[in-house]
């Protein structure tokens, strides 16, 4: 079986969230926001987004460091070209789990994670080199073990 370039897997991944999205959602457009999932389908669900997204990004880590040494710590030119090929990867996480409708005992979680994830994102785009020091998303993926998102954190 040939290979598929990163840009292919990146689309059909996207694809697979958008259709994960659409499963658990209700088929009227405007009632979607209306009415919020049951809280096992709302967590399964954005699991589901984390892994796909957490596949892609590996995949990309794999492509863009595959000739840096295990122990050696990349460039800041390598970082930032990271950087830039995991932004919409990454954008797509936060935007497909702000899509769902979460349960109301789980909004003020929700929406801290939401805002936490995307100022670490625009933080390490804004300055790639902060992914070389330690974990750029730490405080998102406490948000996520607060909500139980175990493919989040």
């Amino acid at each position: 079986m040939p290979r598929r370039s990163t840009a292919m897997r990146v689309l059909l991944c996207l694809v697979a969230v958008v259709g994960v999205i659409g499963g658990a959602l209700p088929a009227a457009g405007a009632a979607v926001r209306d009415k919020p999932l049951p809280v096992k389908t709302w967590r399964k669900t954005a699991n589901d987004i984390c892994r796909q997204s957490g596949i892609l990004l590996g995949d990309i880590a794999d492509e863009v460091f595959v000739d840096l040494p295990a122990d050696a710590q990349p460039s800041v030119e390598l970082m930032t070209a990271y950087v830039e090929q995991i932004e919409s990867v990454v954008q797509q996480q936060i935007d497909s789990i702000d899509a769902l409708q979460e349960p109301k005992n789980l909004r003020k979680k929700v929406v801290k994670l939401l805002a936490t994830a995307q100022d670490e994102l625009d933080a390490l785009v804004s300055e790639p080199s902060i992914g070389l020091e330690a974990n750029p998303f730490s405080a998102t993926e406490l948000a996520a073990k607060k909500l139980k998102l175990k493919q989040c954190a």
